[in-house]
């Protein structure tokens, strides 16, 4: 691999890093700002999702100017490909971070029908998913991307015990604002399934860059 070609993947590694970063604190904060209604806070994820997509821009650009270069190897290639599809994760969850806080803001006038427990539970999940694939990527750490993998199962779990409440909500014939509520905090918690379904995505593409073979969890 040339000098260039490692600065350009050290860039890319870097904005990733700073992607994910971002992602988890956008995420975190409409958590909050969900837990709280809290429509300052709202608002203000919704103000920083721009940062996350110009990531994915600059992202991009740097991987085309280094693939056009030529030279490369099977690794280098998959590494750079692998870049690419991490990116377009990462801004998906930064978009569902931005439609939690749309939602919070749609709520501001309402008192939930309870108090949030296990929505809170899945975010945390997700998030940590997310830290922790990141970490097993930048290191080209297979074990930790098949721990990751493993625990999409239990995201898949919680996001279904939510499902189950809501729905048994709705349809204990709630009055029509309760049963909105319910729609809306179901949409939450496929935001955050989906989330969890990115990381996975994540750790297979690690799998793959460093083993060569393809795995599906």
């Amino acid at each position: 691999m040339t000098t260039t070609a490692v600065n350009g993947m050290e860039k890319v590694e870097l904005h990733l890093r700073k992607m994910g970063d971002l992602a988890q604190e956008l995420m975190k904060m409409a958590i909050e700002a969900l837990r709280d209604q809290n429509m300052d806070l709202a608002r203000k994820v919704i103000e920083r999702d721009d940062q996350i997509d110009n990531l994915e821009i600059v992202i991009q650009e740097e991987i085309e100017r280094m693939l056009s270069a030529g030279s490369q190897v099977g690794f280098d290639v998959r590494r750079k490909i692998a870049a690419l599809k991490i990116a377009q994760d990462l801004e998906r969850i930064g978009d569902y971070a931005t439609n939690i806080a749309e939602v919070v803001l749609e709520l501001k006038n309402e008192t939930f029908m309870k108090p949030l427990i296990h929505i809170p539970q899945l975010a945390v999940l997700a998030m940590n998913m997310v830290a922790t694939v990141l970490k097993a990527f930048l290191e080209e750490n297979t074990d930790l991307a098949e721990a990751v993998c493993r625990k999409d199962e239990e995201a898949d779990n919680l996001y279904s015990e939510i499902c189950e409440e809501l729905v048994r909500i709705i349809g204990k014939g709630a009055d029509p604002r309760k049963a909105y509520q319910a729609s809306r905090f179901l949409l939450i918690a496929e935001w955050l399934e989906r989330t969890a379904d990115h990381t996975t995505n994540i750790g297979e593409e690690t799998i793959y860059i460093t083993t060569g073979k393809r795995v599906k969890y």
